[in-house]
């Protein structure tokens, strides 16, 4: 399991002081990036220049409780299921007094950058995730 952490500014909220929804999938795609910059797989320039990459086709998430500007968040970022040519990402939010605030999940197909297509995640890959799999 990884572990992101980010602090609630007010841009992150709407009129009533409670994030805006929207910004807890930032919230999780952020925690994804730093996972995989953490991993070795830091984010290319363009995408012509890696043979391969994930791309997002479904996300969800769910608010369990209000989370308001200044408060100290834990993402908790975690493999569900490694498939074939998919990762199903999970992510557990808590903030500074361990309350659990949100829940999220996003599945990420890997693509041959080229064609669009799925293609098998590499080895390389595969062997990087599975230690973050729950």
């Amino acid at each position: 399991m990884f572990t992101y952490r980010l602090t609630i500014q007010l841009h992150h909220t709407d009129a009533y002081g409670i994030i805006f929804f929207a910004n807890q999938f930032k919230f999780c795609h952020d925690a994804f990036q730093a996972l995989l910059e953490h991993l070795g797989f830091p984010l290319p320039p363009t995408r012509h220049d890696i043979p391969a990459m994930f791309v997002i086709v479904h996300a969800e998430c769910d608010y369990k409780a209000p989370i308001h500007v200044g408060d100290k968040l834990t993402v908790e970022v975690f493999a569900e299921k490694i498939g074939t040519t998919s990762l199903i990402m999970g992510y557990r939010f808590t903030n500074q007094h361990g309350v659990l605030v949100g829940i999220g999940k996003t599945v990420h197909v890997f693509i041959d950058t080229k064609t669009s297509q799925k293609v098998p995640l590499s080895d390389v890959v595969r062997t990087a995730f599975t230690p973050h799999l729950v």
